[in-house]
């Protein structure tokens, strides 16, 4: 799902962040060379995100915010 959303985007991965709350978010992004950044408010636990390669969880929005724009520095 997400290699057709780049395809259709023109997108390479590596210029890409997936924002999910479950390990399979996690575990999909890590498939499709994108960095995932999980959130800790949703439906799996902080450290399963990050068993799952989470590269970071945040822990409400103001957090992901500043991760997202850290990232895109």
């Amino acid at each position: 799902m997400l290699l057709a959303a780049l395809a259709e985007a023109g997108v390479d991965a590596r210029d890409a962040v997936m924002i999910g709350d479950t390990s399979f978010d996690m575990e999909m992004a890590r498939a499709a060379g994108i960095t995932g950044f999980g959130v800790g408010w949703g439906y799996h636990a902080p450290e399963a995100l990050t068993a799952s390669g989470a590269a970071f969880v945040a822990a409400d929005f103001r957090d992901l915010g500043q991760a997202v724009a850290r990232w895109a520095s």
